[in-house]
């Protein structure tokens, strides 16, 4: 009586010429193994997908945050550039190209308190300060986002001119000398 030898590889069976034949048992292991590949692989590229549209999204905001920022601040120097033309109110930069950018300036008069200070002058000018709020809000957006808050300090004077200093009030004695 002959003996087989025993099985090595189990799931396997051999053929005639002594090869190894898959059984339907590992056939079907096979076929468990490929399910749970695809599945794996499927996960990682919805994770990957999701991954993507949140960055995407948060460069939008960045996006968003920097041209307001970049908007604020020309504002502040047009009112650097003529401080009697502050005026709160509201409008859009729709002049600039951005209609979906608001601004909110609000002015309020700051007084001047000077300590252990001693002036010439009895009434000094206070500066004014400035609030500017920029929000943002597109068509698909119920209400709009506030984006940026700055606050600015505005002196009396046109500080840009070559002969600003004699039109504020501390330079007033030396100008009468």
């Amino acid at each position: 009586m002959r003996m087989s030898a025993p099985q090595l590889i189990p799931f396997v069976r051999r053929d005639r010429a002594g090869g190894l034949t898959p059984t339907a048992r590992s056939k079907g292991f096979m076929l468990l193994e490929v399910i749970v590949s695809l599945v794996i692989l499927g996960v990682s590229v919805a994770a990957l997908m999701r991954t993507f549209t949140v960055s995407m999204n948060a460069i939008r905001r960045i996006d968003v945050v920097t041209q307001g920022c970049v908007l604020a601040e020309g504002f502040l120097q047009d009112l650097e550039l003529d401080p009697q033309k502050a005026h709160s109110g509201r409008g859009t930069f729709e002049e600039d190209g951005y209609p979906d950018y608001f601004w909110e300036l609000t002015i309020e008069d700051e007084e001047i308190r000077y300590k252990h200070l001693e002036t010439k002058v009895k009434n000094l000018r206070g500066l004014k300060h400035a609030t500017l709020r920029v929000s943002y809000q597109n068509k698909t957006m119920r209400s709009p986002r506030e984006v940026v808050e700055v606050h600015l300090y505005i002196p009396p004077i046109e500080r840009f001119r070559f002969d600003s200093k004699f039109y504020n009030e501390l330079f007033r004695e030396e100008e009468r000398r």
